[in-house]
């Protein structure tokens, strides 16, 4: 909805680009027009919350990559240890 308004909108902020009042007025009745906007009800349309992605198994990048400490995986032994 706030794109097609954007769409109907567009010939009148191009029309008054010069006009710093004239501008400001047409945004602010530009934002009311939105906020007036209201959605229609949609019957059967389910919008569930759910996690999205599955959990990694790696920490969070928390740090610059040159400060971050890399822990070895507990199952595999270090390359230094088979020596």
């Amino acid at each position: 909805g706030t794109v097609d308004a954007l769409r109907q909108w567009r010939d009148l902020f191009e029309n008054t680009r010069n006009q710093p009042r004239a501008v400001c007025q047409l945004r602010r009745l530009f934002y009311q027009s939105i906020a007036h906007d209201l959605l229609l009800d949609r019957p059967a349309r389910s919008e569930p919350r759910a996690v999205k992605r599955r959990p990694k198994n790696f920490r969070l990048l928390t740090k610059p990559r040159h400060e971050m400490l890399v822990e070895r995986h507990r199952k595999k032994p270090s390359k230094h240890a088979l020596k």
